[in-house]
């Protein structure tokens, strides 16, 4: 449901309406992080007073679990594998923001505790802070305006 849903009616939107998808195809992005945000506000908000007694050590590892996925999945195609800018950008936005929705979602189902889904609902956070500081930077690196 989470994944297919979306990726059908995106294909049929794009086949059969494909002036609609023009038109909004510069903010689903937004649209994306914003709704992802909002599926795990409500767990984080749940268990808010455990973030703020042990936050640090919550974070701290997400941060670094994403962190390292954008570095790894840009240097390995860029220089290990000696694939293009464009390539090793695209792959590195893939590895970092890798569904941490997904498992949020995948934790509510198959566990009975609400903190099984508080990292995943973390790491949406996280992933989409430093998504788009990557996507600002390499913006601003080739010339462009934010």
């Amino acid at each position: 449901k989470v994944v297919i849903g979306p990726t059908l009616l995106g294909l049929l939107l794009n086949v059969y309406m494909p002036h609609v998808t023009a038109q909004i195809k510069p903010i689903t992005p937004l649209i994306g992080v914003v709704l992802t945000s909002c599926l795990c506000a409500a767990p984080i908000a749940g268990v808010a007073d455990l973030l703020l007694e042990q936050g640090m050590g919550l974070i701290v590892p997400v941060v670094l679990l994403h962190a390292l996925s954008f570095f790894i999945g840009y240097t390995v195609p860029r220089y290990g594998l000696g694939m293009s800018e464009q390539y090793a950008r695209t792959i590195s936005i893939e590895s970092g923001m890798q569904s941490a929705a997904l498992g949020f979602l995948l934790a509510r189902k198959h566990f009975s505790s609400t903190l099984t889904a508080v990292p995943s609902a973390v790491g949406v956070l996280v992933m989409s802070w430093m998504g788009a500081l990557m996507s600002v930077a390499w913006r601003l690196k080739d010339g462009g305006v934010c």
